[in-house]
């Protein structure tokens, strides 16, 4: 198994970027029915990679950028509640770690949410005091380079 930033390519970076710009305001029904599957990837990716950096920068900032381009991908694809929960547990660990709430972290990026179910699992999730990596099929590792993830499955 290969970590997160080894295995996940940075090229969609600026386009994530882009998009989150755009969701400043909120997550609307108009720019979720805007997004192609390219973006999807982008934005998918971005998370992953991002929850690393925000682990190693100490870095709420993009931690909460990461959370909200996992929000948007949940929200705008027909998504499995169970997987998305499995992608949002790195964020909830780095939360803890960085010194964040994670119930405020995660009841901030629901509200920018127009609604569905994605803001109502997102509160919840964050409310939970039972997440783990390894409840979750994650570890942390060490690298040369610093923290990073790494699926167990």
């Amino acid at each position: 198994m290969e970590r997160n930033l080894a295995k996940i390519p940075s090229d969609g970076d600026a386009e994530a970027e882009a998009i989150l710009g755009l969701a400043r305001g909120g997550v609307s029904p108009d720019l979720l029915g805007c997004l192609v599957d390219r973006d999807f990837i982008a934005l998918y990716r971005y998370a992953a990679r991002q929850s690393t950096m925000a682990l190693r920068e100490s870095s709420a900032a993009r931690l909460r950028d990461a959370l909200l381009a996992e929000a948007i991908c949940a929200a705008g694809r027909d998504s499995d509640p169970r997987e998305v929960m499995v992608s949002l547990a790195p964020l909830y660990y780095v939360a803890q770690q960085i010194g964040q709430v994670p119930s405020n972290l995660f009841d901030e990026i629901a509200s920018c949410l127009s609604g569905g179910w994605v803001p109502d699992l997102l509160r919840e999730f964050g409310a939970r005091n039972d997440i783990t990596l390894k409840a979750f099929a994650w570890q942390l590792i060490e690298t040369p380079d610093g923290p990073d993830f790494q699926s167990t499955l």
